[in-house]
């Protein structure tokens, strides 16, 4: 079978990624064992079973061909890993093992574990290894299933009640063995069960044998690692949380301190409650300062007590959680925020209403804008930009900064949009001398101007000098997102001390936080995201956005004009339409269209604001503007509840 013929080229494959050593190790390619930046200096990986196997005794992990070509490769899943070994020795999956096959489970026959587990639990009277060596009392070895084999003279330890796995030792060396890990799987957490038992800490060690000391010597659950590594520990964490917190018991030696430090660091960045035990090795026997089992042999009483400390120690740790828990979520009460509150009303960030410079909008608004998400709709060329980028300016000749995100419009094209706007504003009553952008950009323009064109712009140059300190424009097509927004506000805030108002024209063109995602789930992530910025910053955040097709000949704008995002609808705090006057009513979609397009065809177009959400004040308000689009400028429209009666529009609502 093919999958059998790759797993035998697991030496194969170490000769490619590694480099054996004269004792028939390898460097591993996981700890760096052997290479000098391991934890060794000679190569500590091991190749068993024929070939199909390996183990690394630095870092304690093994398995086959496929598991090390999961952690070296990083491919993850069954099927890639076989078609990278297959395509790797160019050995193709037979039919009858495709390449979507599961991987085949490590074969565990628990019966035969069981006769054996029991077999050697009945000859355990045939050794004194646990009474005399170890210091277990014959209840000790009953109550852990603890056995001797004869034939190999080696003691047994099982792992669980199950009896799915088990340990044996030399009676006469230090030498560990394990079943094949090709039947048996990779070797388990020794008494795992008692991470999830939250009646009492739980202690972990390196061997079986501590952990069987630590639990006969005072009762606490314990578990083992089989050695100084980690990540046993941390894979069960991540299938499951322990219920308990955990004492770090490793061996008193350099080995067991690293690997104590190092576990402890991964266990803080997971959230598990652990301290690390400490021992006063002292009151023990010079020669049985190691590990638990020798202070169990050595001072039993002394070594209870001790365990009791730690046991009281993590508790404390523990009830100091709790403690700072319970503190932070007071932190969020009512009577907590009051004093923020208060102290809010009355900084010199208080929330004031910044005017827009829109009298009648004002009006509506309460005095202006406050801190949250505003949004401006309008099908298009209505004069959504320069809507926004006048309030801007309005906004900045209060001596308020202004961030402007363009990501259609230069900074020049909206400079130039601006100073237009000032030569309308400062020409008196002949407005041909006002110039249009292309009038402000093109040279070649100014040779044939009067003085007095000459001079009109020269000051509104001036003029638009004196407030654009207060304005600051990005430009992006399609590399300024949500996030970049916020990055650029954070250091304005940290770098000027003022706090802006931003202004971003448009939403459907920010920079997707998916390329996966729908434009639609990538705007309502900006909608939120925006959204979450004006209340941490406590900003207004000021934005335009387009409008769904049907919106074009439905009349009026309603809030489902903007249904293509329904984080707009929700997450707005206020949500204002710009449409042509007149528009709706008794007209049918084709008058409508009609209305639309014989106002964009006139330099002076009569338009309206329409609040259709506001989430602190009143809706459905309008404001009447008079549009000059040829000079960059909205104006109040004095005429505008005299002209909507005017026209018979029944259900028509003006500002008041």
């Amino acid at each position: 079978m093919n999958l059998e013929l790759l797993k035998l080229k697991l030496p194969e494959y170490l000769e490619k990624i590694s480099v054996k050593e004269k004792n028939g190790m390898y460097h591993c390619p996981l700890c760096g064992s052997g290479t000098h930046r391991g934890p060794k200096s000679d190569g500590a990986l091991s190749v068993y079973n024929n070939g199909k196997n390996w183990r690394c005794f630095s870092c304690d992990q093994g398995g086959d061909i496929f598991t090390l070509i999961e952690k070296v490769q990083h491919i993850n899943g069954f099927p890639q890993q076989l078609a990278f070994a297959s395509e790797m020795f160019g050995i193709p999956v037979s039919q009858d093992s495709p390449s979507g096959e599961a991987r085949p489970a490590p074969k565990m026959d628990s019966h035969s574990y069981q006769a054996y587990i029991a077999s050697c639990i009945a000859n355990v009277q045939k050794t004194d290894y646990w009474t005399k060596q170890r210091g277990f009392s014959p209840d000790i070895v009953r109550r852990f299933r603890l056995g001797y084999d004869p034939r190999k003279q080696m003691v047994v330890i099982p792992y669980d009640a199950q009896d799915s796995y088990y340990l044996t030792r030399s009676v006469s060396d230090k030498r560990f063995r394990k079943p094949a890990a090709g039947e048996a799987g990779e070797e388990p957490i020794y008494n795992r069960e008692a991470l999830y038992q939250p009646e009492h800490p739980c202690f972990v060690c390196e061997s079986p044998i501590d952990a069987i000391s630590i639990m006969a010597a005072s009762g606490f659950p314990a578990i083992a690692l089989g050695g100084t590594g980690s990540r046993k520990l941390l894979n069960q964490i991540a299938q499951k949380k322990p219920l308990c917190p955990l004492i770090l018991s490793f061996d008193c030696d350099d080995a067991g301190r690293a690997a104590a430090e190092k576990t402890a660091a991964e266990l803080k960045g997971q959230g598990i409650a652990f301290v690390t035990a400490q021992y006063d090795t002292s009151v023990f026997p010079q020669h049985m300062q190691k590990d638990a089992n020798d202070f169990y042999r050595g001072n039993l009483p002394e070594f209870a007590e001790q365990l009791q400390q730690n046991a009281e120690a993590v508790q404390r740790v523990m009830h100091a959680e709790e403690n700072l828990e319970r503190r932070e979520h007071e932190a969020f009460s009512g009577a907590n925020r009051l004093d923020a509150f208060l102290n809010g009303i009355h900084s010199e960030h208080g929330q004031e209403a910044i005017p827009t410079g829109f009298e009648d909008l004002d009006a509506q608004l309460d005095g202006g804008l406050f801190p949250g998400l505003y949004i401006l709709g309008a099908v298009s060329s209505l004069g959504k930009t320069t809507f926004l980028l006048q309030m801007a300016d309005q906004i900045a000749q209060q001596g308020r900064d202004v961030l402007y995100f363009s990501l259609e419009m230069s900074a020049n094209e909206l400079i130039a949009k601006s100073i237009s706007r000032q030569t309308y504003l400062l020409c008196g009553l002949d407005i041909r001398n006002a110039k249009t952008v292309r009038g402000i950009t093109t040279k070649s323009r100014y040779a044939n101007y009067s003085q007095t064109e000459t001079m009109l712009i020269n000051t509104a140059v001036r003029a638009y000098q004196d407030y654009s300190r207060h304005l600051y424009y990005y430009e992006g097509i399609g590399d300024i997102g949500a996030e970049k927004i916020k990055e650029i506000t954070d250091a304005h805030i940290r770098l000027t001390g003022n706090l802006p108002v931003v202004m971003i024209d448009y939403l459907q063109i920010l920079a997707p936080y998916d390329l996966r995602a729908s434009d639609k789930q990538n705007t309502d992530k900006a909608v939120l995201e925006l959204k979450r910025m004006s209340r941490d910053f406590d900003i207004p955040v000021f934005a335009i956005s387009s409008l769904n097709r049907e919106s074009y000949s439905s009349g009026e704008i309603e809030m489902s004009a903007f249904k293509e995002s329904g984080a707009i609808e929700y997450g707005s705090d206020l949500l204002i339409g710009l449409q042509v006057q007149g528009i709706g009513g008794k007209l049918n979609a084709q008058e409508n269209l009609k209305k639309i397009q014989d106002c964009k065809m006139h330099p002076v177009r009569n338009v309206e604001l329409k609040i259709l959400k506001n989430r602190n004040g009143k809706t459905g308000g309008r404001i009447g503007l008079r549009y000059q689009s040829p000079f960059n400028c909205f104006e109040k429209d004095d005429t505008y509840t005299a002209r909507s009666i005017a026209n018979g529009i029944d259900d028509f609502e003006p500002a008041p």
